[in-house]
């Protein structure tokens, strides 16, 4: 026990060391940074290059979206509207992040969509970017740094046209915004729904499986959570395996709601310490050896092996504590 202790406590600290130093955007620039020079190939076959641009501008505003975003078709009119009332200080370049759009689609999105600002692909350019989510939108002010760093859709009316004028504003000091992160209520419901229907699937499967093989079939089996319990008072008799579970969904579920990275880390380690005992126990209780335990160390791994050895003829023998 005391040696499991510490194996927390050292990953704990090292979760947090972790969580201090990562970044806070998570895609490759900050706010108050230089923003490093790129080149970006744009539908009318031209390129823009920012060091260019800000020659003759005070303000550029680098857009990533890609053509199958709802919410980047909401926040498109806006930005129309304000870069046409401000052109003449500002430039607006959006580029698709989205590998299947090419060139052609995004000529036709703009044609369609009655834009009239530059867009084009990430390409190489921007490759010193991990922008995965969209739209995702950095604004450069006039000295080439990082002004404005936000994740997510302008979803509310005149949101945009504020932080614009922001930059254009004769009182501007240099001064980045704070980054933000905001995804409309709609996704929220739509990733919970489909993560928690898909992982309770897996669990519910696969657990009900390996209690069905060790002779234990109840409505409790049905339940995630509670047939976790009768699992782990199955293979190694108690909580532990609940509290795993229980660190992984709060890992997942605090990315959304823009906890702090060391809180998250802190939650995924704790889930990956305990997964390694849980590995290689239900590795013994289905009579495999370590490698089987390896694979059932990996969080999703475990789940899919899991639910594969409960549905199989795998034997499954419970595993009296220690």
């Amino acid at each position: 026990m005391k040696k499991l202790i510490s194996v927390l406590f050292a990953v704990l600290l090292l979760a947090a060391l972790c969580g201090i130093a990562s970044a806070e955007t998570g895609i490759g620039v900050e706010p108050g940074q230089q923003m490093p020079d790129f080149t970006v190939s744009l539908t009318d076959g031209s390129t823009a290059t920012l060091s260019e641009l800000l020659k003759e501008k005070d303000l550029v505003v680098l857009n990533i979206f890609a053509s199958f975003c709802k919410p980047c078709e909401h926040e498109f009119p806006d930005m129309e509207k304000v870069y046409q009332a401000n052109k003449d200080r500002m430039e607006l370049i959006s580029v698709s992040g989205y590998d299947p759009d090419t060139m052609d689609v995004i000529a036709a999105y703009k044609e369609s969509h009655g834009l009239s600002f530059p867009m084009g692909l990430t390409g190489e350019g921007l490759s010193f970017l991990t922008a995965s989510n969209f739209p995702t939108t950095i604004m450069i002010d006039r000295n080439g740094m990082v002004g404005l760093v936000k994740v997510g859709a302008f979803l509310e009316e005149g949101e945009f046209e504020g932080k614009v004028n922001n930059f254009l504003s004769a009182d501007y000091n240099g001064q980045a915004l704070p980054f933000e992160k905001a995804v409309g209520l709609s996704q929220y419901i739509f990733y919970i729904l489909v993560s928690v229907t898909f992982c309770a699937l897996v669990l519910v499967v696969g657990r009900w499986g390996m209690l069905r093989k060790a002779g234990k079939q109840s409505w409790r089996s049905l339940i995630p959570f509670l047939n976790a319990y009768e699992e782990y008072s199955l293979c190694w008799n108690g909580w532990l395996g609940v509290a795993a579970d229980l660190c992984l969904v709060a890992y997942f579920v605090t990315g959304f709601a823009g906890v702090p990275g060391v809180i998250r880390y802190a939650a995924l380690a704790v889930s990956l310490v305990i997964s390694v005992l849980e590995g290689f126990k239900l590795a013994k209780a289905f009579g495999r050896g370590k490698g089987a335990g390896v694979l059932f160390d990996i969080p999703v791994v475990r789940s899919f092996a899991r639910m594969i050895l409960g549905v199989s003829k795998a034997r499954y023998q419970p595993v009296k504590a220690a």
